[in-house]
């Protein structure tokens, strides 16, 4: 197979696939857990990264990661 066979054959892959993915209906109740599961998430990491930028600045660097360091060992 040549370069642009291949490259010819990939595209053909992935429309298929994109077209099979379209096809697919995902429940109403499954998309709204799962997109406030991700928003809950998001917000917790945002606060998470806020806090990180607030002690770096009035701390320093140190600090921060030490802050880091500390909730790796609460959340895991």
């Amino acid at each position: 197979m040549t370069p642009a066979e291949r490259m010819a054959d990939r595209i053909a892959r992935n429309r298929e696939i994109d077209k099979r993915v379209s096809q697919r209906v995902i429940p109403e109740k499954k998309a709204t857990a799962a997109s406030t599961a991700i928003a809950s998430r998001q917000k917790s990491v945002r606060n998470a990264l806020d806090k990180f930028q607030q002690i770096k600045a009035t701390q320093g660097v140190d600090a921060a990661s030490e802050f880091v360091r500390s909730r790796k060992t609460v959340a895991g």
